[in-house]
């Protein structure tokens, strides 16, 4: 208890045993509001510094950072997040995640120069996964996987919203910048001034005024060219990001704006080390997060009547391909291994045929089959247990076979017209032979 100096008392009191503590008080501040962690104190108000217009410095705890330290800051507190105490990182979980997954796609400006987050929001991810998955005081369910990242991708996660206002039809059209931009002590100005200065900024530097008409123009640019696209006039942020926009007189964006689903499977591809080796260990996750936002991806774009082969880039269908093929060597790798290994092994591949299984709904699915004939191939060329091998490929095959479209699509027609229809067309869909072979 701490003790204070006792007032002088008229009359004069006696204190027995010389004014001795009798019991102490310790006070456990609770709240739903406030993380009590000073790892996500920190993380949380930088993040806000960048979504409002705040003056620097900015207080965080007993630190004062300045706006030409926000970026370091930034990146030190994305990593010190898996350092969080567990109970305040499970109750602010939802946030957490959906702030990191704004990062990664968010362009922004701090002090007139761009900052990159992808690669550190993704790492944090990694390593927020893999401590919730060794916690021994958290469930799982009866597949291994833990239920709060379950819980988060099939009830929580949304495409980060980036564009924040959408112009409705017959209101004058508007293309606010998806970026954050910090203002130090000398723009802090009055609101006026600030709407003002918003109209003229400069697109790569918010502290250089640019030219009025020039941004007007870029923003017709992008407007007619999406229109004559999509034949629509609503503004989506992920349409304006798209390589065949045309170049404005402008000067150039420092940041180009990008799809979830592109840069998660980017990622993917570009770890290495231990985030790799995390990365397919809880591939489940990571799958699911992919679906979910190529779902997401299509609705938004409205591309559920589109040709499955335009849904989506070679770029990222590269980069699904190179997913692929890496866990199925992964796989192999892990069956020439001890027999402890065969039990990871095992959840990945079912992992990776729950995967190919939901890409079957959603891209074309001749490149779905290609996958699914290369993970055959390869396996078979790594494995020379034959048993083993028999029981991962029925197993994978069991698993795609439950679609709906899979033994349909694999049946031989002698004539295209005697084919039944398909709901969704898909450009290059083929039949995919000898996979029992």
């Amino acid at each position: 208890m701490h003790s204070a100096k006792v007032p002088l008392q008229n009359p004069p009191i006696k204190w027995a045993e010389g004014h001795k503590g009798v019991f102490n008080i310790e006070v456990q501040a609770v709240s739903s509001v406030h993380t009590q962690d000073n790892h996500l104190e920190k993380f949380f108000t930088l993040c806000h510094s960048l979504e409002s217009q705040v003056t620097f410095p900015i207080r965080v705890l007993d630190q004062k950072i300045s706006e030409m330290a926000l970026e370091h800051e930034l990146k030190l507190s994305i990593i010190c997040l898996n350092s969080s105490r567990l109970e305040p990182l499970v109750l602010f979980l939802h946030l957490v995640l959906d702030k990191l997954f704004q990062l990664s796609v968010q362009p922004m400006v701090i002090a007139g120069q761009t900052a990159n987050f992808s690669q550190f929001a993704f790492e944090s991810v990694v390593a927020i996964a893999n401590s919730l998955h060794n916690s021994k005081d958290l469930s799982k369910d009866q597949h291994g996987r833990n239920c709060l990242l379950a819980s988060y991708v099939h009830y929580v996660f949304r495409l980060p919203e980036l564009q924040r206002d959408v112009p409705k039809s017959g209101a004058p059209t508007a293309l606010p910048d998806p970026r954050y931009h910090t203002y130090g002590r000398t723009s802090a100005a009055a609101v006026s001034s600030k709407l003002l200065q918003a109209r003229v900024m400069s697109s790569s530097n918010p502290d250089l005024a640019g030219t009025h008409s020039a941004a007007d123009e870029e923003v017709k640019n992008i407007m007619s060219s999406k229109i004559a696209d999509r034949n629509c006039s609503r503004m989506s942020y992920y349409c304006s990001g798209n390589s065949d926009v045309p170049s404005s007189t402008t000067a150039p964006r420092p940041a180009s704006k990008k799809h979830f689903h592109e840069e998660l499977a980017l990622q993917m591809v570009v770890s290495t080390g231990m985030v790799r080796e995390t990365v397919f260990k809880y591939a489940w996750f990571f799958f699911e997060l992919l679906v979910k936002s190529m779902a997401q991806h299509v609705h938004n774009m409205d591309k559920r009547d589109s040709f499955r082969r335009t849904r989506f880039s070679d770029r990222f269908m590269d980069d699904i391909t190179t997913i692929v093929n890496v866990v199925t060597s992964e796989i192999a790798a892990l069956l020439v291994k001890p027999q402890k290994e065969n039990e990871q092994a095992e959840k990945m591949n079912i992992s990776l045929a729950f995967f190919l299984y939901d890409l079957l709904s959603l891209m074309d699915r001749g490149f779905v089959f290609n996958l699914i004939r290369h993970y055959c191939n390869q396996l078979s060329a790594k494995l020379n247990n034959l048993p083993t091998l028999i029981s991962m490929r029925l197993e994978f095959l069991r698993i795609l076979c439950s679609h709906e479209h899979y033994l349909n699509l694999n049946l031989f027609f002698m004539n295209a017209d005697t084919a039944p229809t398909s709901p969704c067309p898909s450009i290059s869909s083929q039949v995919i032979k000898e996979l029992f072979n």
